[in-house]
């Protein structure tokens, strides 16, 4: 391995490490208490919160699928581009999900919307963490 695909390998694995933080973060806030708040403005707030979270994690985890894909190609890693597609197809997804969540009716709405939208998005990142770490 050179230099040049020694860099993109370590840039592709810190973008997938910073986006697993980055989901990890998402998580909680899905699992944050303010959703069983009595009070509304409390339960829109941690809606508003968790939509902005994925959607952060969404970004992250879309760099690392890029990063990923080219360090495999710099590598010649066989099967890194169906994966790249499959992962870009899934942070999309997930993305969209995130997105649209706010504009469901109800708190529960919004929170199941965010449940769907974080499987996708690890579905994505466990695609980038194949691509750079092998399966």
């Amino acid at each position: 391995m050179n230099d040049e695909q020694s860099k993109r390998l370590s840039d592709a694995a810190d973008a997938v490490i910073q986006a697993t933080l980055a989901i990890e973060e998402a998580r909680e806030m899905l699992n944050d208490r303010r959703f069983e708040s009595e009070q509304e403005r409390e339960r829109i707030s941690a809606a508003q919160q968790m939509s902005s979270k994925l959607e952060s994690a969404g970004k992250r985890i879309d760099d690392a699928v890029r990063k990923s894909a080219i360090a495999a190609a710099a590598l010649g890693r066989p099967g890194s581009f169906a994966r790249f597609k499959d992962a870009t197809t899934a942070v999309r997804s997930g993305r969209s999900l995130a997105r649209s969540a706010l504009e469901l009716d109800g708190v529960a709405n919004k929170r199941s919307r965010g449940q769907e939208s974080l499987a996708q998005l690890e579905e994505a990142l466990n695609a980038a963490a194949a691509i750079v770490f092998g399966d």
